[in-house]
């Protein structure tokens, strides 16, 4: 079991520290261009080949998608409730919270974990984080909603073109299929080392504060993954699947949202770095259960 928990574990570490080394060497390293690159054409293509490569049960999508629901919407209440008893910043500290790194580290988790057919279901989980991320977490940071941001968000469209062709059985030209394979190859590298970079230029501050929030964030998600899994009867590496996604430390784009925004940008990140860290030593036990969980 050692050697599985390491064999998933290892890559993802080793390759955000090229990353974070990469920047502390001053070594040119674009964040914006290559997230826009990840957001606008590496995930949309990543969705379309993995769900129409390795076609999971319709059943199996929306019982990820459910569990996914779930968490957030739990995630969000209990947020909600304890800052106030806190009388902590919402605007700051919620979408910290409620939105896990499901993307960057999620997915080549769930992809070492348990290949293709993980990848495929762990889609499901990072595309309803990542609707939820840019329309109720930018809602909470700028403080007011827009609706036509989902409009903007190209996953969107790359589900419904999956829907479309799963649908109707459609055969896209053998050149579109492995173009967008190509692509969708860079994303999860791509993340990575953006994780890494990222966590490379954060400036922290108020470690009560964001360690509580940390702490909170990993504790919470597996807890969330528990109650989803027995909610929907989750089994195999759907659970697995579950427990590693929904139990990832705080999404670096909540970093993005505060700055942006004026959110306490210093104390988002100190929960990104710190939670991250603290990952390191949860993380090869949350693999190891999921494993077993998984049955593998």
């Amino acid at each position: 079991m050692l050697q599985e928990v390491l064999t998933v574990v290892t890559p993802v570490f080793v390759i955000a520290l090229i990353g974070y080394t990469w920047v502390k060497r001053d070594l040119p390293f674009d964040n914006n261009t290559v997230s826009t690159l990840v957001m606008m054409i590496g995930s949309p293509c990543l969705i379309y080949s993995s769900l129409t490569t390795n076609t999971p049960a319709f059943a199996d999508l929306f019982l990820m998608v459910g569990a996914a629901l779930l968490s957030i919407g739990g995630a969000l209440l209990i947020a909600w409730i304890i800052l106030k008893l806190l009388g902590w910043p919402i605007k700051t500290f919620m979408p910290s919270l409620v939105h896990a790194n499901s993307g960057n580290m999620g997915l080549p988790l769930v992809l070492l974990a348990f290949g293709e057919e993980g990848l495929a279901l762990g889609m499901a989980v990072f595309f309803v984080n990542s609707i939820s991320q840019f329309t109720i977490g930018l809602s909470v940071s700028s403080g007011s909603f827009n609706p036509t941001q989902l409009l903007r968000q190209p996953v969107i469209w790359a589900v419904l073109l999956v829907l479309l062709v799963l649908g109707f059985e459609l055969q896209p030209p053998r050149w579109f299929s492995e173009t967008t394979k190509l692509l969708g190859g860079i994303t999860i590298p791509a993340m990575l080392l953006m994780l890494g970079t990222s966590l490379a230029r954060l400036n922290i501050s108020s470690i009560k504060q964001t360690l509580t929030i940390s702490v909170l964030r990993l504790s919470m998600g597996f807890g969330l993954a528990l109650i989803a899994i027995e909610v929907f009867g989750l089994t195999g590496i759907a659970a697995g699947v579950i427990l590693i996604q929904f139990a990832m430390p705080s999404a670096v784009f909540n970093y993005v949202f505060a700055e942006r925004f004026n959110r306490d940008p210093d104390k988002v990140a100190a929960v990104i770095l710190q939670s991250t860290l603290l990952s390191i030593l949860t993380l090869p036990f949350l693999v190891a259960y999921a494993l077993s969980r998984a049955g593998v």
